[in-house]
C-alpha cells in the first residue's frame, strides 16, 4: 500500500525525477482532445458490449473477437459496415489499451447480466471518460441542475454547450446543424440507457447508481492519472455520478471498510492508501 497524505494547498505526488522536480507516472485514461462528433449514433451499445466482453471472458483475444464481429457470428446486425462501425465505437469507448484491468473487470462483470448495475455503470464511466463532450455535459451542465427535483433535460442543453465551445473549438463550426442535432440526441439517448436520464420524449435527470465496484474503478483511474490525496476528492469525474465532496468521502470510507484502501479525512487532512499495483500496473 502507498500512503498519500495531503493538506489543502500542499499537493503531493508519488515519484520524483532526478532533477528533484515532482513527477507523476500518469496513465492517459480520459479524453482530453477537442470535442468530437464520433458518438452521433449507436447510443450506449450495452447489449453489443456485453456480447463482446462475454467472448473475452471465455478467453478469446481482442483480435479474434473483432474477427467474429466482422464475420457476423457475434453481433446480429446484417450489414458488415454497420458491424464495423459498432466495433469501432466499442473499441474506442470500452477497450482502452492503457487500462487492461478495466477490460478484465468488464469481462468478469458481464457474466452477471447485460443490465446489471455493476456492468452498466462501469460502461457509463468509460463512455464519459472517453468522450470529453459527454464528460463536460454531465459534469458542467447536468451536475448543476440538481437531481433531487428531477429537472427536464433538453436536446438544446447539449446544443448550447456546443455553441459556447465553438469559439475555442473551430471544428464545431464546421459541423452541420443536422450533425449537431443528431449528436445531441445520441448523447441523451446513451445517458438514458446508462440510467442518468429517464423518459422517452421528455427526459428527466436522475442520480445514476454508483456501486462500490465502480467507485473503486473510478478511484483506480484517478490514481493511474496521477491524482493523490485531496485531489482525488475534488476531481470532477465524481460529478459523473452527481456526487458532492462529502458523498465522495462516504464512498471512499465504504471502500476502506472493505479493506480495499485506507482512507481518513480530518478537516483539511486527507490520508489515502491504495494498493501498490494500482500505480505499478496500468
Amino acid at each position: 500500500m502507498k500512503t498519500a497524505t495531503q493538506r489543502i494547498g500542499k499537493p503531493l505526488a508519488s515519484t520524483h525525477g532526478d532533477d528533484g522536480v515532482v513527477a507523476l507516472r500518469a496513465v492517459v485514461v480520459r479524453d482530453t482532445g477537442p470535442y468530437s462528433a464520433r458518438n452521433s449514433s449507436k447510443g450506449a451499445l450495452i447489449d453489443e458490449a456485453r456480447r463482446v466482453f462475454a467472448a473475452l471472458a471465455l478467453g478469446q483475444s481482442v483480435e479474434s473477437v473483432r474477427e467474429e464481429v466482422f464475420r457476423g457470428t457475434l453481433l446480429t446486425q446484417r450489414s458488415r459496415e454497420n458491424r464495423e462501425r459498432i466495433w469501432t465505437s466499442i473499441q474506442q469507448r470500452y477497450l482502452s489499451p492503457t487500462t487492461p484491468w478495466l477490460t478484465s473487470q468488464l469481462a468478469n462483470l458481464c457474466e452477471s447480466g447485460a443490465h446489471s448495475r455493476e456492468f452498466v455503470t462501469l460502461l457509463y464511466l468509460l463512455y464519459a471518460l472517453r468522450d470529453r463532450l459527454t464528460f463536460d455535459f454531465v459534469t458542467k451542465v447536468l451536475s448543476d441542475k440538481g437531481h433531487q427535483s428531477r429537472p427536464v433535460v433538453y436536446r438544446n442543453d447539449v446544443l448550447d454547450l456546443l455553441n459556447q465551445a465553438a469559439g475555442r473549438e473551430p471544428q464545431i463550426e464546421r459541423w452541420s446543424e443536422s450533425t449537431r442535432i443528431k449528436l445531441a440526441g445520441s448523447i441523451l439517448t446513451a445517458l438514458r440507457d446508462f440510467g442518468v436520464l429517464e423518459g422517452q420524449q421528455k427526459k428527466f435527470l436522475v442520480r445514476p447508481d454508483l456501486p462500490l465496484s465502480t467507485a473503486e474503478a473510478l478511484l483506480r483511474v484517478l490514481i493511474a492519472e496521477g491524482c493523490r490525496g485531496r485531489q482525488v476528492l475534488e476531481d470532477s469525474a465524481w460529478r459523473l455520478f452527481l456526487l458532492t465532496e462529502p458523498e465522495v468521502a462516504s464512498s471512499l470510507a465504504k471502500l476502506a471498510q472493505q479493506g480495499t484502501i485506507r482512507f481518513e479525512k480530518a478537516g483539511a487532512t486527507v490520508v489515502l492508501e491504495t494498493p501498490r499495483e494500482w500505480e505499478d500496473q496500468p
